[in-house]
């Protein structure tokens, strides 16, 4: 299997984003603080569960999408859309309420954009398809060429 560049990227920004909420999670349990750059730092004295917890959590998500990614399996692609998309709009969300800066969301923000927009591109998604399509057994190609006939007959009648 021809695994292209951008697929490989991906894969790469999946872990760069699981890593970031590794980082994350430690920051929330206050085991290490986020440096503004301009003389502030945000730490915790005492840890933040609920959000350590979730740091946790997208980052075994993303973890699993960089798998996905590397494999070329056609779940990643779907559920990158959706988990791209679900970072921007938490984040914004995040930083909307006051539970985050842009500061903190810009690394996210930057990685699930330039995966979204990947993914997007014409072409893409065929990758995906046909790596799935080249795992099927024998047996299970048949099945899928027989129920896409009747797909289309069944088009047809209508």
């Amino acid at each position: 299997m021809k695994r292209p560049i951008g697929v490989t990227l991906l894969a790469l920004g999946s872990g760069l984003l699981a890593l970031f909420e590794i980082y994350r999670m430690l920051l929330f349990l206050g085991i290490v603080s986020f440096d503004y750059g301009i003389g502030q730092s945000v730490s915790f004295k005492e840890a933040q569960w609920g959000q350590a917890f979730w740091a946790l959590l997208l980052a075994g998500i993303w973890f699993w999408e960089a798998q996905g990614f590397w494999r070329v399996r056609a779940y990643a692609y779907s559920f990158g859309v959706f988990m791209a998309m679900f970072t921007l709009i938490w984040g914004f969300f995040a930083v909307l309420g006051g539970a985050s800066s842009y500061e903190m969301e810009t690394i996210p923000w930057l990685l699930a954009l330039g995966i979204l927009l990947y993914l997007q591109y014409p072409g893409v998604q065929q990758h995906f398809i046909k790596s799935e399509m080249d795992r099927l057994t024998p047996e299970q190609r048949e099945a899928y060429e027989k129920m896409a006939a009747a797909n289309a007959a069944a088009a047809k009648v209508k």
